[in-house]
């Protein structure tokens, strides 16, 4: 197995637990990381959650009509109020 580095930005408290957890398991901060990671993956294919389900949720708009443009002044007119 090649090993590689990950950098990624995480909340401090997730990442004290990640260092109590290794603490706790003898392991370093990465053996104990890609453990995790392993698990989860493994836990979301035992689900039976797809990439589909991930990434769409089914959120994507049907049959939207374009802004007309009373509607486009209106949402300037927030945008400006917001700065």
């Amino acid at each position: 197995m090649t090993s590689a580095v990950l950098n990624v930005k995480i909340d401090e408290a997730l990442k004290e637990k990640l260092r109590h957890y290794a603490e706790v398991n003898s392991e370093n901060l990465s053996t104990a990381t890609e453990k995790l990671l392993l698990v989860a993956f493994q836990a979301v294919e035992e689900a039976g959650v797809s990439e589909e389900d991930v990434d769409n949720q089914h959120t994507e708009e049907e049959n939207t009509a374009p802004l007309n443009p009373k509607e486009i002044k209106a949402l300037r007119k927030l945008l400006k109020k917001k700065k």
